[in-house]
């Protein structure tokens, strides 16, 4: 074969014959991502109104069929989750309240609606507020544990997002702010994270106050507390 035939060659393997670099380098192709299917309201509709409303709300499906939904809301712009720590006792401070809904007292974390009126519908006074109320405490050092302006939603069903926070080393308030009439609420100080995941496996605590839980102790170990 003539030499300049077999370098022709060569050149056409070495241009033709190898991977692409998108093939050596899965990472740097763009995969198309799949488009977000849209579900539409149609209306809604208060079927009931008290401290909580109950809405019939009617989705139009991507499919084009339309399904009613009973959805519940309550007052106010969202609410808030509050984990109270101390950095000493390396130990929480809960609240054992009575729920309604299973009528039972549970263990769980200070927690309330986010008030137009009351909290300017800012998430953080919300916060520091519910603190006060319900287990006596102020100050101390504060961290979202949502991400920056990430609510959660409560449930499939409900119209509530909540906002989680945690608290390091809150003070007693010796006047605190009072209770809503509704509440009925032991304050639980002392408490240490076993307790905490045993009260949560044990249905000793409701899933918010489980999920509030949860987060703040991923942080306080991200913080090198525990």
């Amino acid at each position: 074969m003539n030499i300049l035939v077999f370098q022709g060659l060569l050149l056409l393997l070495s241009c033709f014959g190898q991977p692409s670099m998108a093939t050596q380098h899965p990472s740097q192709i763009e995969v198309p991502q799949p488009q977000q299917q849209q579900h539409r309201i149609i209306s809604d509709e208060v079927v009931y109104s008290r401290w909580r409303k109950i809405i019939r709300r009617v989705v139009q499906f991507p499919a084009g069929n339309t399904v009613d939904f009973d959805i519940v809301d309550q007052k106010g712009t969202g609410a808030v989750t509050i984990f109270a720590w101390c950095s000493k006792t390396k130990t929480a401070t809960l609240v054992r309240e009575y729920n309604p809904g299973c009528h039972k007292s549970l263990h769980g974390v200070a927690a309330g609606l986010i008030e137009e009126d009351k909290h300017q519908c800012d998430p953080e006074i919300a916060a520091r507020h519910e603190l006060e109320e319900e287990c006596h405490l102020q100050g101390g050092r504060w961290y979202r544990l949502t991400a920056d302006g990430a609510t959660v939603p409560m449930d499939k069903y409900v119209v509530t997002e909540i906002a989680a926070y945690l608290v390091i080393d809150p003070e007693t308030v010796s006047n605190p702010r009072p209770l809503d009439a509704e509440e009925d609420i032991e304050i639980i100080s002392g408490v240490s994270v076993p307790e905490i995941f045993d009260m949560i496996r044990s249905g000793g605590m409701n899933l918010v106050g489980g999920w509030a839980c949860m987060l703040a102790i991923e942080k306080l170990r991200e913080l090198g507390e525990i």
